[in-house]
């Protein structure tokens, strides 16, 4: 057994964020995690549920898919997580008696589903199997409880009776392709790693070597290894995939193969060029599309949560291994884009699908729990991830405003604090403070949008390039006291896009993207009346950069608003903008207020509904886009 982690993350208790991504990751503790109703998630392992679980007499109504298993072990590790890095005697109370419960379910032969008998291993079964062990090993680390231990091994143990080499397929069991029941992969793995029972191991191996290559099976690794891409893998569900990514990751991570990885890093490459939105989203109607198929309209179920989730957990999976700039650079676009955007501001309520042109749908439950859990468990993973030890030292990865006791490898400790109103302003300063002088090295991350940036040690400036992973080195011996400021500079840019949205430019400084929300738009004026003004060698000069009473940024651009009333709506056609421009520019010349993506739309009072509403819920009106039109 091997372990190839670049980074060690810390303990769960040992960051406290306390800027934006720590007000949303409160929030979900206090408004979500806390207001969960424990029948919600167990009831399905009491009363069972039959296979095609989606029928007018099925019995829960307001349940709709034989995948509600699943919810509960995506549910306790977000929940454990939280109360770990918290502290939070209440919500471990809550946790501990979910789990009482749960596993009073569990089979004498160790099953612990949500079928009868004679219906197991069919539909998403060993999808929930999977669930089961995600969330009971999150609660066994926190508890030490050997007793959950013993019950995920009954749960893994019951699945290999019947699957591996000389029994069933286990592709045969489950949707899309069989990546649904893949998933089993990346617990059986972390499973092995706490015992070290070979079988695990073995399976593991069969699973990817023979189960997935096998006629009918998801050919996952031949199928990209080839150059088919994402797209053209499997069925090209998005979510179920990239957890399959993340079980090869932990393959890789236990043998040192590279035919384990390379898949992987072929899949991330594809993704990266061909799939992710502007925003670190990908899918729609949560399915890959092919290459640069990326629609803005929320009317094509755009940009899934549990796929935000799942890339940026694969890009942290990544980043711990490899220690490169470029997978945090990834989970830094999605969470302050995507992920907060599917967020409604309380914590409460989550979006399934966010569009680049779309309405915001918050909702308590949302086809009731997969995207909602899933976003939960994100921001939940996301205090392990903003620092990392090495051998040599630690690492700065995310510039989140944030506190930690840390304890170097060697056993020193040492508190670290980010001061910073990041991602909003450039300027960050952290601080070093450790128990005695100590030498080490101090790896910070160059975000890779920052084209520019200044670097100094107590007040000396260093004069430094990023090394091959992307990370500026400072080897010193450190003293409490020891501080490094930071300056990423964050002129606001224009993107352009040469395919899907020709003659539309999107805005965006330092990590974030903005969009055009209606409800700051100039009186009556929709979001279909507005256009950029681009006539300046750089325009992106001309834009106007103002902190609100909230801290948060927002950008005034210039823009051609027609007045209602004037008869102007044929400018509308594409082709007819710059003509149109040309004879009104200035008479019509106005400053509109951009926002962060994250932000858009959430003026608007429909937003948020309570109860349990379908993923598919129409899109009856659009407040805000990201792509607008432009006059150059």
């Amino acid at each position: 057994m091997t372990n190839l982690d670049f980074i060690i993350n810390p303990h769960p208790d040992a960051v406290q964020m306390i800027g934006l991504v720590g007000e949303r990751f409160n929030a979900s503790i206090v408004n979500r995690l806390h207001h969960q109703e424990p029948d919600h998630l167990v009831w399905a392992f009491h009363d069972h549920c039959p296979v095609g679980f989606m029928l007018p007499s099925r019995p829960r109504a307001e349940i709709r898919g034989d995948w509600s298993g699943e919810f509960i072990g995506t549910w306790l590790d977000a929940a454990v997580l939280s109360a770990w890095n918290t502290s939070d005697v209440k919500l471990k109370a809550k946790i501990d008696g979910m789990v009482t419960d749960w596993l009073s379910t569990q089979q004498t032969d160790g099953y612990l589903g949500t079928f009868d008998e004679k219906d197991r291993w069919e539909s998403w079964d060993v999808w929930v199997q999977a669930h089961d062990m995600i969330g009971l090993l999150s609660y066994y680390h926190y508890t030490g409880d050997k007793s959950i231990l013993n019950a995920i091994i009954r749960i893994a143990d019951r699945v290999l009776q019947d699957f591996g080499p000389g029994k069933r397929h286990l592709f045969e069991t489950g949707p899309h392709g069989g990546m649904a029941s893949s998933a089993f992969l990346e617990p059986l793995l972390w499973l092995f790693t706490e015992t070290g029972e070979a079988r695990y191991l073995e399976f593991g191996r069969w699973l990817v070597d023979e189960d997935w290559e096998a006629p009918g099976g998801p050919a996952i690794i031949s199928s990209l290894m080839s150059g088919r891409g994402v797209a053209r893998t499997a069925n090209a569900k998005g979510f179920e995939m990239l957890s399959n990514f993340a079980g090869l990751v932990e393959l890789y991570r236990v043998t040192g193969e590279k035919r384990y990885i390379e898949p992987v890093l072929i899949a991330w490459e594809d993704i990266v060029q061909h799939q992710l939105y502007i925003t670190g989203s990908a899918s729609t109607g949560e399915f890959f599309q092919p290459d640069f198929v990326l629609r803005n309209d929320g009317v094509n179920k755009l940009g899934e949560t549990c796929v935000s989730m799942g890339w940026l957990y694969l890009n942290l999976k990544l980043g711990r291994l490899f220690g490169e700039a470029r997978f945090f650079d990834m989970a830094e676009q999605t969470l302050y884009n995507h992920l907060l955007s599917a967020q409604s501001p309380d914590g409460r309520g989550w979006a399934y699908y966010v569009g680049l042109r779309d309405s915001k749908r918050y909702r308590w439950h949302t086809d009731p729990e997969c995207c909602p859990s899933r976003g939960v468990r994100a921001l939940a993973h996301i205090p392990q991830h903003v620092y990392g030890l090495t051998e040599n030292g630690l690492m700065v990865n995310l510039y989140e405003p944030s506190q930690a006791g840390l304890e170097l490898l060697d056993g020193v400790k040492v508190n670290i604090a980010t001061e910073s109103n990041y991602p909003f302003d450039e300027n960050v300063k952290v601080k070093i403070d450790p128990d005695i002088p100590i030498e080490f090295t101090l790896m910070l991350r160059l975000p890779g949008w920052c084209r520019s940036w200044d670097l100094s040690l107590n007040n000396r400036h260093l004069q430094l390039e990023p090394d091959e992973k992307g990370y500026l080195m400072i080897k010193q011996c450190w003293s409490q006291g020891d501080f490094i400021e930071l300056r990423f500079k964050m002129p606001p840019c224009f993107v352009f896009d040469k395919l899907g949205n020709v003659g539309r430019a999107a805005v965006v400084r330092g990590p974030l993207v903005y969009a055009a929300d209606a409800a700051y738009l100039p009186d009556r004026r929709t979001l279909d009346d507005v256009f950029l003004i681009l006539d300046q060698p750089d325009s992106s000069r001309e834009v106007r950069v103002a902190e609100d009473s909230n801290h948060t940024v927002h950008l005034f651009a210039k823009a051609i608003v027609p007045v209602p009333g004037t008869g102007a709506g044929w400018w509308r056609e594409a082709e007819r903008y710059h003509e149109f421009a040309a004879n009104h520019r200035d008479e019509l010349v106005e400053e509109i207020e951009l926002v962060p993506f994250f932000e858009a739309g959430n003026r608007d009072s429909s937003n948020f509904r309570e109860g349990i509403w379908p993923n598919d819920e129409a899109v009856r009106k659009i407040t805000y886009q990201v792509w607008l039109p432009y006059y150059s």
